[in-house]
């Protein structure tokens, strides 16, 4: 289980300087694990965004949320390897995709 909470400063083009929070909760449960350590596991994460501020009464709080369930290979203590699908849910559409990562643990 692992938790993240960000406040973002984000200068966008043609736009003011914006802020957002965000809170994101993952979770991995092991699904099989063999002799040599390469793990199975299932991944599933949500992430809240919340606008910083409203610059007017029409502003919403609400920017996205985004809803992940996959499977992953541990290959060794550094690489791991993991397929799966998010959907980036907004206030009136949603963008399914399917998500391939490659996942690294830096030893500094």
């Amino acid at each position: 289980v692992s938790h993240r909470f960000r406040y973002e400063q984000r200068f966008i083009e043609g736009v003011d300087f914006k802020t957002r929070y965000r809170y994101s909760l993952a979770i991995n449960f092991p699904l099989y694990q063999n002799e040599v350590g390469r793990n199975l596991y299932a991944a599933v994460y949500n992430e809240l965004f919340i606008h910083g501020e409203k610059k007017t009464e029409t502003d919403e709080l609400f920017d996205r949320n985004r809803l992940y369930l996959g499977a992953g290979l541990k290959l060794n203590p550094k690489f791991s390897f993991q397929v799966g699908w998010m959907n980036q849910i907004f206030k009136n559409y949603s963008q399914p995709k399917l998500m391939v990562s490659l996942h690294h643990n830096l030893s500094i």
